[in-house]
């Protein structure tokens, strides 16, 4: 009777552990993700969210500094690298334009979770491929007229984006451009782990399929030719352990 106990367990342990291997395979990370990019690239009608984060001074769950007289908010990004960032101060962002989420939603989302595999999790979270190397979080302090929405409409004071051009947004060509050569680089880029599920409805895809909205968090763009100030960089672990 204890033998056959004994070995009923040791039979629940292995088949737990095979399906908790097999659920994060690589195959099954490669199916998620590309029914993320191919869901990304018609969003249907009803899947835009009203709750986006916005911008404004009003929003108490935002965190905000005056720097020479103007006001900034703190924003951060995950990256590959610290090495094009100083430690702290004025940084101009050249011809690049950064993402970025909101500070501080990531934390609030995993004091929530607690997941156990974090740099997994976060990829899915911000709809990042999962081969993905990323070990840096960089803060910025921003001024929020330097700061977009990615997508038709590109407001950052309201809480929910529209599917199509707005008449204000229609006439700036440029924006349009950017918008439609977005698509191109993120949906048809060769190489599946090269593609990113770009929602362009203001959020990130969550490609975690246990999350069935598939709502990840609150994505801004710094514009390009922007001066900000990088307020700290830190590693994931201290990024996701400070209050």
């Amino acid at each position: 009777m204890k033998k056959s106990f004994y070995a009923l367990a040791l039979l629940l342990i292995v088949v737990g552990a095979c399906k908790t291997t097999q659920t994060n395979n690589p195959a099954n990370l490669a199916k998620w993700y590309e029914k993320a990019v191919t869901t990304s690239m018609y969003p249907p009608a009803e899947t835009p969210d009203s709750n986006l984060i916005a911008i404004t001074k009003s929003n108490p769950n935002l965190t905000w500094k005056t720097i020479n007289g103007e006001d900034y908010v703190l924003m951060v990004s995950w990256k590959s690298s610290a090495g094009f960032y100083p430690d702290s101060g004025l940084y101009n962002t050249s011809k690049w334009q950064v993402w970025v989420t909101a500070s501080p939603e990531l934390k609030q989302r995993f004091k929530k979770e607690h997941p156990k595999d974090t740099a997994l999790r976060i990829k899915q979270l911000l709809g990042l491929p999962p081969t993905g190397k990323y070990t840096v979080f960089v803060e910025f302090w921003v001024r929020p007229q330097d700061l977009f929405r990615p997508c038709p409409d590109k407001e950052i004071t309201d809480t929910m984006c529209n599917l199509c051009f707005t008449a204000k947004d229609s006439l700036d060509t440029d924006y349009i451009k950017w918008v439609n050569q977005t698509r191109i680089d993120r949906y048809y880029t060769c190489g599946l782990y090269n593609q990113y599920p770009w929602t362009q409805l203001g959020y990130t895809y969550d490609w975690n399929p246990a999350n069935k909205s598939h709502i990840g968090l609150c994505e801004f763009v710094i514009d390009a030719n922007k001066n900000v100030y990088v307020n700290k960089i830190y590693t994931t672990t201290e990024y996701l352990n400070t209050p």
